[in-house]
């Protein structure tokens, strides 16, 4: 376990201090404080995130102690502890843009080594086109704006969810943002709970429609030694996240109201609850399906033609279980 210092540099919009303010174990401090070496960092993470420094120069420094085994871990505690105390100062600068940037550093307290915050892991590409002549030709996304019908309004309103919450960092609005994806395609009012109808999704049906399904395609997704396990955890947890949604939208949940495993389970399964709805819906509506109540009633046949085992058994049940694997047992 090391000792390690975070810093982060405050947006270039938010604000300046003319000298630090401490607030439990977080303080805010201005940017003249920074060293010779720390400026270094935060001007080669700077450089790695492709920001311009120079638009950061005045903007406050964020900062906090954390005891952690890796320096990703501390970064992820101290961006929980960040979260309260930026909440609380948007409430006094409300023309300000009171978030933390990418920019920052970890000190190993112990050794002196400063780490610049990169970009670890996967980051959004560019994506190349190829073309293919000069006439544009009708495409599946000219075909969908082109119909007006209730399953095409909420499957554009869902993926505006779907895009916020595809690059979003905090775990707890990935989590709400992509639940929000899915009540706009499934929900069909207050009292719908649309659970079962993801889980079926996902590959695992577990309501009647699962009658309609074929034998020998129920027989094949069924086929793998963790399948039952995650039937019947699936319903029970997809269920918890509802009650999440519920709770964070209307007592104010916070991230570090949850354990991280607990954060991480749920973030996993909105991923592939979103992403298969979203394939289901949009197969439905180029087969010329145009409500919801339609969609659910063919929800069967709609499945077996998106679905597919080796989906289901090497994407879907192998990450699930590896997020158990690195999680708290205690809860699992």
């Amino acid at each position: 376990m090391f000792n390690f210092l975070i810093v982060r540099v405050l947006e270039s919009n938010s604000f300046t201090l003319p000298n630090t303010v401490i607030y439990g174990d977080v303080e805010l401090r201005p940017a003249s404080v920074d060293s010779d070496k720390e400026l270094a960092a935060l001007k080669e993470s700077a450089d790695d995130h492709r920001l311009q420094f120079d638009k950061y120069t005045y903007a406050a420094r964020i900062c906090t102690i954390v005891s952690s085994e890796t320096v990703l871990e501390a970064l992820s505690i101290a961006a929980d502890r960040f979260s309260t105390i930026l909440d609380l100062n948007a409430s006094k600068f409300h023309i300000s843009n009171v978030d933390v940037s990418e920019i920052g550093f970890a000190k190993n307290l112990a050794s002196g080594e400063l780490h610049p915050v990169k970009r670890w892991g996967f980051n959004p590409s560019t994506s190349f086109v190829m073309s293919h002549g000069n006439i544009q030709r009708m495409d599946d996304i000219n075909y969908i704006l082109g119909l007006d019908c209730e399953l095409s309004q909420r499957y554009l309103r869902a993926l505006h969810w779907a895009r916020h919450g595809r690059h979003e960092n905090n775990s707890q609005l990935k989590i709400l943002f992509n639940w929000f994806t899915l009540e706009a395609l499934l929900k069909e009012g207050e009292s719908d709970n649309i659970s079962s109808n993801i889980c079926f999704l996902m590959g695992f049906p577990n309501n009647k429609k699962r009658l309609e399904i074929s034998e020998p395609f129920l027989a094949s997704i069924s086929d793998h030694p963790r399948y039952d396990f995650w039937k019947k955890k699936l319903i029970e947890d997809v269920d918890k996240i509802r009650i999440f949604r519920n709770n964070s939208a209307h007592s104010g949940f916070r991230i570090v109201d949850f354990s991280k495993p607990v954060l991480a389970l749920y973030s996993q399964i909105m991923i592939y609850g979103t992403s298969r709805s979203l394939g289901a819906v949009r197969f439905a509506l180029l087969n010329n399906v145009k409500t919801l109540v339609e969609f659910k009633e063919n929800i069967a046949n709609i499945f077996e033609n998106t679905a597919r085992a080796n989906d289901i058994h090497g994407n879907i049940i192998y990450s699930l279980d590896q997020v158990l694997l690195n999680g708290n047992d205690s809860y699992f």
